[in-house]
């Protein structure tokens, strides 16, 4: 219990900072597409935050239950939440934006947020308990 109990603690600040992470990232890479800087990346960013700390609340706590039920080593953690927030990723763009190609029209920009956020998520809370044991 205890270990379980570890880990859901570190829930909230790794949700935080992978939500920051990816509103900073996502707000960089519409000014280097628009190039331009204005205050429509403080919405950006601002939006983007809120959508991703909702998605790492839910999706932290699923990543982080299976982690413990399976008992998951960290190359095997790494790889659950690797290949978890590239599925989320591609859903929430079919999700909130239209496409008529399919798989062809998924961006791979959101690859750039959505790799190293999941590295930031996964640092922020398996490796960091790993770490702390």
């Amino acid at each position: 219990m205890h270990r379980t109990h570890a880990l859901l603690a570190r829930l909230i600040p790794a949700a935080v900072t992978t939500a920051g992470f990816a509103a900073i990232a996502h707000a960089a890479l519409v000014a280097v597409a628009a190039r331009s800087i204005g205050m429509e990346l403080v919405y950006i960013a601002g939006l983007s935050f809120v959508v991703a700390l909702v998605v790492a609340l839910i999706g932290g706590a699923v990543l982080l239950a299976i982690v413990r039920v399976l008992r998951l080593g960290l190359i095997s953690s790494l790889l659950l939440f690797l290949v978890a927030v590239q599925a989320v990723a591609i859903w929430l763009q079919f999700y909130f934006f239209e496409f008529q190609n399919g798989w062809a029209d998924i961006s791979w920009q959101y690859g750039l947020i959505s790799v190293p956020a999941s590295l930031v998520a996964w640092h922020r809370s398996v490796f960091y308990n790993h770490k702390r044991a």
